[in-house]
Parts: C-alpha cells; sequence; structure tokens
C-alpha cells in the first residue's frame, strides 16, 4: 500500500512518514529491587449497599 502511494505521488516513504525519538529515562533491569508499596499490594474492602 505504501509503495503504491509513493508511485502515484511520486515520493518516498521518508516524504509522507515522520518520525521523532524521545530520550526516555532508563528501565529496570529484570530482577532489580523495586521499592514495595504496602498500599499497592493490599485489596481495597468493598461496601456492598441495597438497591434501592
Amino acid at each position: 500500500m505504501l509503495a503504491a502511494l509513493c508511485d502515484i505521488l511520486g515520493c518516498t516513504p521518508t516524504d509522507l512518514i515522520t518520525t521523532s525519538a524521545q530520550n526516555l529515562p532508563a528501565r529496570r533491569a529484570a530482577g532489580e529491587e523495586a521499592p514495595i508499596k504496602p498500599a499497592a499490594r493490599r485489596p481495597t474492602r468493598v461496601r456492598l449497599t441495597p438497591e434501592r
């Protein structure tokens, strides 16, 4: 599809598609210790109310 568009328009894929790069922070390595947030590990209680 892209090749057909380029042939019809007389251009290259780089004329149709722009790219950009971002500097992202480094990700944690596998097995690396992460800080544990107790609230994130504990489920929250559900309060059931009767239907009206």
